[in-house]
């Protein structure tokens, strides 16, 4: 089975969602039929540390020395290094509904697509191309919470935090869910207080829990479906502004 993992060449999350990547490519390694490659999608920019620092100045000191972070180490090829370590092919492109990109899942005979922290809407065009489809992992808790940054505002409102791996569609944040798994509640603080300390950790138990999906998908050449992504009252978040970092700083929450 043929799988492209699709991320950002830059992330906010510490070390650089890497921790995400090594888990993935350490618990599928030695799968026999099973085949990972990595698409680095190049959105590094000038403008990123400048983001970084924004942030720090807005009260968001982690989250922004990572992103500063994050951008620095990109230029020094950190992704590629880690996916050599492992083995693991590794492709760069703009954007995934290039025509470039198009022609090479449609070439390289795809079986599944993977997007890992992008933050890229996939045109109905890509997602049909995979012969099983595209999955995603959301951070937040389908079908309920929906948008960016659910988990931080899950924070904000004493909500448990997680994430969920679902089936790509045309719509954001929609189709079936695959995998749904909590990763902090009020009862069970720890990290709570520092989002970035939240995050890291997350992205360490979604590596092995994306390769148990893989390895579930292989098995069975179908995409397994825990539940159905419906919701009477969905919320939908977006990236906090400056008065909600505020918020967020008052209530003891570390960004």
């Amino acid at each position: 089975m043929k799988i492209l993992v699709v991320t950002s060449e830059v992330t906010f999350v510490p070390e650089n969602y890497n921790q995400f990547l090594e888990g993935l490519f350490r618990e599928t390694k030695g799968e026999k039929e099973l085949f990972i490659e990595l698409v680095i999608l190049k959105n590094n920019s000038v403008a990123l540390p400048f983001k970084g620092l924004f942030l720090i100045l807005s009260g968001a000191r982690h989250i922004g020395f990572h992103l500063v972070k994050n951008s620095f180490k990109a230029i020094f090829n950190d992704r590629k290094k880690l996916a050599e370590t492992y083995s693991i092919p590794v492709h760069y492109f703009q954007n995934p509904n290039s025509p470039d990109f198009l022609l090479f899942v449609k070439n390289h005979q795809t079986d599944l697509l993977v997007n890992a922290r992008t933050r890229f809407i996939y045109k109905n065009k890509i997602l049909k191309l995979p012969k099983l489809g595209a999955i995603n992992i959301h951070h937040g808790l389908l079908p309920d919470f929906r948008g960016t940054m659910c988990d931080l505002w899950a924070l904000l409102e004493d909500r448990p935090t997680g994430f969920s791996i679902h089936v790509m569609e045309k719509k954001i944040d929609n189709g079936s869910i695959i995998r749904r798994v909590q990763t902090s509640t009020m009862e069970n603080s720890q990290h709570r207080n520092n989002f970035a300390d939240l995050i890291f950790e997350s992205s360490k138990i979604e590596g092995v829990e994306m390769a148990r999906t893989l390895i579930s998908i292989k098995k069975n050449q179908s995409i397994p479906i825990e539940m159905d992504n419906i919701s009477t009252s969905p919320a939908y978040t977006k990236n906090p502004d400056f008065f909600t970092i505020r918020k967020m700083l008052q209530k003891g929450i570390e960004l």
